[in-house]
């Protein structure tokens, strides 16, 4: 984590030294969705990574000539810690609007040992979830899936990120694909990505409809990570999979990063002594 360091000399000065202020990364994105061939979406997205917190809001609407006929937004956001390669929730909400259909929103709260308290608009019906509170227990929710923490030289795949969305569980195993170089649109700058492929693993319920059972049969999605935050969590950049609509490919647009000087508060600031009136 980027950090400012405030250092000077305080037996000369008689100064109070407090902590340094630790720095906060500030991510933000613009992606569009095309399937098969044509834009079908796009989205925004904000991610804050404060010391070993971080808050991420995501927006997503259809778009181009989807829209006329199919008019959706889905406003999703997460907070929660990093520990390591470890990404902990504390809570996740969704809200999702389609045409004039009244808005559904789904909330997780999740307790000190991971396991998530749902909270549904409209509620959850008796019997409809088929997910097993041992299967939710330290999940991830799907915002929060998005960070990749590494630790020291460590590449981002090679993992396994069990997600809980509210209603399905499902594991996504990445797997290392290849290394590259790549410019993100607004960056500024070329960042080496790592290709990951990504297996769907359904959980929990064993649903058969035709995309689900598409996305387990599927072998050929690849995500394009990259660093960011220094180099400490990695985000993708583009997102390639097979549809029964065609192929989808989830590209950036354009993306920017920059670094947050928290302000000291007055108590934390250095105290200099005050100089004597001239008599």
């Amino acid at each position: 984590m980027k950090t400012l360091r405030l250092w000077t000399l305080a037996a000369a000065l008689s100064v109070s030294i407090v902590a340094p202020a630790r720095a906060a990364t500030d991510i933000a994105a613009e992606y569009t969705i095309y399937l098969g061939g044509f834009l079908f979406a796009s989205g925004t997205f904000h991610a804050r990574l404060d010391g070993d917190s971080y808050n991420l809001k995501a927006l997503l609407t259809t778009a181009g000539l989807p829209r006329a006929f199919y008019e959706a937004t889905f406003d999703l956001s997460s907070e929660g810690d990093l520990a390591g390669t470890a990404v902990h929730p504390r809570l996740y909400r969704s809200v999702s609007s389609e045409w004039d259909h009244p808005a559904k929103t789904m909330r997780l709260d999740y307790d000190a040992q991971g396991m998530p308290r749902i909270t549904a608009t409209p509620p959850i019906r008796p019997g409809e979830l088929e997910v097993m509170p041992y299967q939710q227990l330290s999940t991830q929710d799907p915002i929060s899936a998005v960070l990749v923490p590494v630790a020291a030289s460590a590449h981002p795949c090679d993992r396994v990120i069990p997600v809980f969305d509210g209603k399905r569980r499902y594991d996504l195993k990445l797997s290392y694909a290849k290394t590259m170089m790549m410019t993100p649109h607004g960056l500024g700058r070329t960042l080496e990505v790592v290709a990951c492929n990504i297996r769907y693993v359904a959980v929990a319920p064993i649903e058969k409809r035709k995309f689900t059972e598409m996305l387990r049969r599927n072998d050929s999605m690849t995500v394009w990570l990259a660093p960011f935050d220094e180099g400490r969590v990695y985000m993708p950049v583009r997102l390639l999979l097979r549809t029964p609509l065609g192929g989808a490919v989830v590209e950036l647009a354009n993306v920017s990063e920059r670094t947050v000087i928290p302000e000291i508060s007055d108590e934390l600031r250095y105290r200099l002594p005050q100089p004597r009136p001239r008599s």
